[in-house]
């Protein structure tokens, strides 16, 4: 059982406030009514809909598309639907309703998965009912104020509930994910899916998952570099619990869980206050008590930090402990004067000597707590974007004072990128091959990120969910070792209703939702990283094979990755392509 420790709340009433946004449970099988927000622009068509001859109409979709509440839906593939998948790979589907009439108590039952005497419980199949909530469009970088002209309704969240009521001229589209048992046997199974509307049932449908027989490892295997930023605060707030109780952690557990599923390699800490200025709805505190005592000494509280890292590693986070951050946005250096017995900062650039004297007694104390802890190998301090004569001066300040590794998101500079541990550069700027490669032989890590700046590939909440695969081809084809994004839960102020923030586009802040609910986003995301899993064992293999054939493949592989380049999005999209390289890849 995790330990009860004395809580340092940070002070600042911008991090303690709790904001009156409601509070989100956990995941409960029961009856819902989903309570969306109006659509700003509303483009249904009411003929279209009076000229359904049905009520109520039942069709397996697609699920690279995101399908409008109140449109009659378009993309849809009939009554069956056949996957493709490993061993221990979770495939996915989307399933559309659409009804002329209001609907009560609609529900979904699977049955098992069959092929001949072997089955798949249907356990493994897990389906959500998507909620629509309030996104805009693309808007590049900057501040922006919430419009009517700019809003409009998307699916992306996961609502789990046994049943849901449907109003009038709506369309829902029902999410399924499979996870596929390791110990399945290879083979074609099948299983019916029924629609019920007060337990009659109102149509039948099949589901057909063709067995690989070849096994994908699991998560805490994979070797794609995720990272994914967790904010805590967020939870905090959004949930109306204590920070760092145990209500808190216990809010926190299926969230990060379900980070840990999509195979997460670093746990985000904040060794300072708001590290990132206040560029989110909950800042970041501090999980490090710093106090400057009256004698002039330093005093360093670990104990928030440490329960926050054991809580994670728990979860089955471990690869990388990344510290945010030695030269935080607008240069303020936070501590708790014992002489004044209040919080408070000096304004010191990483040239100064303020600077120097604020962080050498710190990296040198901090680094004997990691080696008692034993995470020093496995720890860095991260620098997000920071300009580059300071990015120098706190390189040579912590290989000084620390010997820590170093991370950071940043451009590609020739003269700093050698003295980067774990280095994220923008998608639009890939590193040549030969600084790839002897990145690599140092056994550094190399991934990319995508944030405001770009249109595409991205993961807005109006992103199209196909875009979330191509990313992990991308890192395949690119030669990358995995992907970055700044946020996994920094939630906006009422995010199961209105994903816009006052700055970037909508969805950038956040891929999941509270209650540890999943998304289209996020889900797609996942999948292409399995995708890039399955696509490095199989060349392995056919490299070690060296035969003709294995050759020929080889060259199958790389003319489709040449393929994996930004600029054709713009013309072409992400879903052609990618259904092409699923198909080559379970063809080999």
């Amino acid at each position: 059982m995790r330990t009860r420790i004395s809580i340092y709340l940070f002070s600042l009433s911008t991090v303690l406030l709790f904001a009156s946004c409601g509070v989100w449970g956990t995941k409960e099988n029961k009856a819902v009514n989903i309570v969306e927000p109006k659509d700003p622009q509303p483009v249904s068509s009411i003929q279209e809909w009076n000229e359904l001859n049905n009520k109520l109409q039942v069709a397996w979709g697609n699920s690279n598309r995101r399908y409008h509440k109140f449109n009659v839906p378009r993309d849809i593939t009939g009554d069956d639907i056949q996957l493709k998948g490993w061993r221990n790979e979770r495939v996915n589907a989307q399933l559309v309703i659409w009804t002329k009439d209001s609907i009560e108590n609609l529900s979904i039952n699977v049955s098992d998965l069959k092929s001949g005497k072997n089955k798949i419980s249907s356990d493994v199949i897990q389906h959500y009912f998507i909620r629509n909530v309030i996104a805009d469009d693309f808007g590049g970088c900057g501040k922006r104020t919430k419009t009517q002209e700019n809003a409009h309704l998307v699916a992306d969240c996961f609502e789990e509930a046994h049943s849901i009521t449907m109003d009038e001229k709506t369309t829902r589209g029902i999410w399924f994910n499979i996870d596929i048992p390791e110990e399945t046997h290879g083979g074609i199974y099948k299983s019916d899916v029924t629609v019920k509307s007060d337990g009659k049932d109102i149509k039948t449908l099949s589901l057909t998952v063709h067995v690989i027989n070849r096994i994908l490892p699991g998560p805490d295997e994979w070797k794609y570099h995720l990272d994914l930023w967790q904010n805590p605060y967020a939870v905090s707030r959004i949930h109306n619990v204590e920070l760092w109780s145990d209500h808190h952690f216990e809010k926190m557990k299926p969230l990060f869980e379900m980070l840990a599923g999509a195979g997460q390699k670093c746990i985000t800490t904040s060794i300072l206050h708001t590290p990132w200025g206040g560029q989110t709805y909950d800042p970041f505190g501090s999980m490090i008590k710093r106090t400057l005592n009256t004698d002039g000494t330093w005093n360093f509280d670990y104990s928030i930090f440490d329960e926050w890292v054991e809580f994670m590693m728990d979860l089955g986070i471990k690869k990388q402990i990344n510290c945010y951050s030695l030269i935080p946005w607008g240069n303020q250096l936070w501590y708790y004067d014992e002489i004044t017995r209040q919080d408070t900062f000096i304004v010191a650039t990483a040239s100064s000597p303020e600077f120097t004297n604020y962080w050498k007694p710190f990296l040198i104390d901090f680094s004997q707590h990691l080696k008692s802890k034993g995470w020093y190998d496995i720890t860095t301090i991260a620098m997000d974007e920071r300009p580059m004569k300071d990015m120098q001066k706190a390189i040579k300040l912590i290989a000084e004072y620390s010997g820590l590794k170093v991370t950071s998101a940043a451009n590609y500079n020739p003269g700093l990128s050698g003295e980067i541990y774990d280095l994220s550069i923008g998608s639009g700027h890939i590193l040549p091959k030969k600084v790839l490669e002897q990145r690599r032989s140092n056994r550094q890590i190399t991934t990319y990120y995508v944030c405001c700046v770009e249109p595409y590939p991205n993961n807005f909440t109006f992103s199209p969910p196909s875009e979330g695969v191509w990313q992990g081809w991308f890192t395949y084809a690119k030669n990358l070792d995995g992907f970055l994004r700044w946020a996994y839960n920094s939630w906006v102020e009422d995010p199961m209703q209105d994903t816009r923030f006052r700055q970037w586009s909508s969805g950038d802040t956040f891929f999941v939702y509270p209650g540890a609910k999943s998304s289209i986003r996020f889900e797609k995301l996942r999948e292409g990283i399995q995708d890039y899993e399955k696509l490095a064992i199989v060349v392995e293999e056919l490299r070690k094979l060296n035969t003709p054939e294995a050759s020929k493949k080889l060259v199958q592989i790389n003319s489709l990755l040449t393929e994996f380049e930004i600029e054709s999005i713009r013309n072409k999209g992400t879903e052609p392509l990618i259904l092409r390289a699923k198909n080559l890849l379970n063809s080999l």
